[in-house]
């Protein structure tokens, strides 16, 4: 039960790491690259998605450990 927060974090994660393997490992051409401006949105996007799966483990974690009590 301890590890369910970060096996949740990794399930809702697992989509958005497939999606990029896919982007640049099997699809081809310029369609693929993101435009100057794109970069800003997909890079901030990114960082608020890792901020907020970091953050739900985190507060999963601590009420699991505190209802465990």
């Amino acid at each position: 039960m301890r590890f369910l927060p970060y096996v949740l974090v990794a399930a809702m994660a697992a989509p958005v790491v497939v999606w990029l393997l896919i982007n640049t490992l099997v699809i081809k051409g310029t369609s693929t690259s993101f435009g100057g401006n794109d970069l800003y949105v997909v890079l901030s996007l990114g960082g608020f998605m890792l901020l907020a799966f970091g953050l739900l483990s985190t507060w999963m974690d601590r009420f699991i450990q505190r209802t465990r009590d």
